[in-house]
């Protein structure tokens, strides 16, 4: 998804596998439906019947309606398919013929119509973007932004999707640091259309759709295309974790033509596109970017610890080396698609897979990345890979760290039992399971519990605290001071804050331990009622608390978008 990353990773209610009960009953899932599609790749169809299996049951493990997949070769494309639900309420399968949002995946198109625009002269990567746009208002004491630090999210702007009506700033030097930035993309959007001379949906269609035969895909999410694409789903609440196949409700149609992510296309037209990336930027019909281009396309510019300890990225992509081999791979999420694409570089291969529903922070890469390791096996002559585990988010292998019993200042005290590899959390006379979300971090469907993760602290290894939004749990081994002081004012920003954007929805700031926090991000202080989110002094993503009344701020501005302040 594109704006809420920056609030849902940021709490980290975007943990992909939270889990919780299972709300949703036992799905169906439909038989894999096939495209009628060459398969110029001679792959075993035993592996596609071990992938077959694999989708079906993670599908069933997530809670996932539907699920659509794309595979290539360098030689073409080996299988376009569709499993589950296109639509829930009217039982109708997915058909690999639907089109489903690839999301943030749309950055990779994006990167190749630059540098085709580069190539053709009329696109200088260094040159500052303001040069080109002078109506962009941006204050900043640091060097100009360029192409170049738009396309590699170095530019340090902040991260909003649209463009805010206030000045922008910069958090850091361009090209100093890796900031994932949407509204970079958006920018170049705009660049790039005005230098092209064509609206977006005209240029990424003559530019990549049109030379690749990509004919079933369409470069904005319009009205015009809505009976062709699959019903989509977002959780029911927003102002929660989402649990393991959580409940979901049907979300609402929305346009979207910011070049951020706005492409919307089938398994098929997925995979042709693999094969060019896979062939370096040349098509079954031509060269749709030179060498020299694909090289600066996937080769990493910056270091982009987000997709990785050892990922770079790229004009659009991230490049990240495992086990040895190349891949390039990107995610892409939308109010209710979920997509990922992954290339194995040197073994040629490449999957995308995509999801009809945002299921919190969920990517389907554990698909794409099994579907390649089988695809590697077959064409090796080699064993087939067992898939994973199945993934069970009640099992804690190291339960007993927890146990225990962890007391507020004020007197009240929860207890986390264990019994083998299972927690329960035990308070106010009621037990409720506890289910992993991360590294020390649980979900459990405990009403008093049910609006943030528990969230467990270490000293020395040795769990000491229990975090829970605005309250914290000392446990017997906690040393630390148990009175804080924070500036008087800062009780008037803690709350809840909403935007009705289903782009943005809720957001929760926390007064605990004398620091304001949003979710799992500190809140810096960098002037009377302004922030900055995150310890990191370069992040340039903020929040702004305004129209103080009767002890509460009443606003709050979100690096450039406005929340209201609500009762929960």
């Amino acid at each position: 998804m594109l704006t809420r990353r920056r609030f849902l990773d940021l709490t980290g209610r975007a943990v992909a596998g939270l889990g919780a009960a299972h709300v949703l009953g036992p799905m169906p899932l439909m038989a894999a439906q096939a495209a009628a599609v060459p398969k110029s790749v001679a792959v075993p169809p035993a592996a596609l019947e071990v992938i077959d299996a694999f989708v079906k049951r993670h599908m069933e493990e997530w809670g996932a309606p539907g699920l659509t997949l794309g595979v290539a070769g360098r030689d073409g494309v080996i299988a376009a398919r569709g499993y589950g639900l296109r639509d829930r309420e009217s039982r109708t399968p997915v058909s690999p013929e639907d089109l489903f949002q690839i999301g943030s995946i749309t950055k990779s198109f994006i990167g190749l119509c630059a540098l085709q625009l580069h190539q053709e002269g009329k696109l200088d990567l260094e040159r500052p973007v303001r040069e080109y746009l002078p109506w962009l208002r941006i204050e900043s004491s640091y060097a100009p932004i360029t192409p170049h630090h738009l396309l590699t999210h170095s530019s340090g702007l902040p991260n909003p999707l649209a463009l805010p009506r206030e000045p922008l700033w910069t958090g850091h030097a361009p090209g100093a640091h890796f900031h994932y930035c949407n509204l970079g993309y958006n920018i170049l959007g705009l660049l790039l259309t005005q230098l092209d001379g064509r609206p977006l949906r005209d240029m990424v269609r003559a530019r990549i759709f049109e030379p690749l035969g990509m004919s079933a895909s369409e470069p904005v999410v319009s009205q015009a295309i809505r009976p062709r694409l699959a019903a989509s789903y977002m959780p029911l609440y927003d102002d929660r974790p989402f649990p393991r196949r959580g409940e979901l409700t049907e979300a609402p149609y929305l346009e979207m033509d910011n070049a951020a992510g706005c492409i919307a296309s089938t398994p098929r037209d997925m995979a042709v596109y693999m094969q060019m990336l896979l062939n370096r930027g040349r098509g079954s019909k031509g060269v749709v970017v030179s060498p020299e281009s694909f090289a600066r396309f996937a080769t990493a510019a910056v270091p982009a610890p987000a997709f990785g300890p050892t990922a770079g990225y790229g004009y659009g992509i991230a490049v990240a080396p495992t086990d040895g081999r190349l891949i390039l791979r990107h995610t892409g999420g939308m109010v209710s698609f979920s997509s990922a694409m992954h290339l194995d570089m040197d073994a040629g291969l490449g999957v995308f897979a995509s999801v009809n529903a945002r299921l919190g922070g969920y990517r389907p890469n554990a698909v794409c990345a099994y579907a390649l390791s089988v695809l590697r096996a077959a064409l090796a002559g080699e064993a087939l890979p067992s898939p994973p585990e199945p993934d069970d988010p009640f099992r804690v292998p190291n339960a007993a760290d927890y146990a225990g019993t962890y007391t507020m200042p004020d007197g009240r005290a929860l207890v986390v039992a264990a019994a083998g590899e299972r927690l329960e959390v035990v308070y106010g006379g009621r037990r409720a399971a506890l289910e992993r979300a991360a590294p020390d971090a649980f979900l459990t469907q405990h009403p008093d519990f049910i609006l943030d993760p528990l969230v467990f602290e270490r000293e020395s290894d040795a769990v000491t605290q229990v975090i829970h939004g605005g309250d914290w749990y000392a446990g017997t081994r906690y040393t630390g001071p148990k009175t804080f002081d924070a500036p008087a004012e800062w009780k008037a920003y803690a709350g809840q804050y909403r935007n009705e954007n289903p782009w943005e929805g809720s957001a929760r700031v926390d007064l605990r331990q004398g620091r304001l926090w949003l979710g799992g991000a500190e809140l810096v202080p960098l002037e009377p009622g302004l922030f900055r989110i995150g310890e990191e002094d370069h992040g340039p993503d903020r929040v702004r608390f305004e129209t103080v009344a009767n002890g509460r701020a009443l606003h709050a501005v979100f690096s450039g978008t406005e929340y209201l302040r609500v009762e929960t």
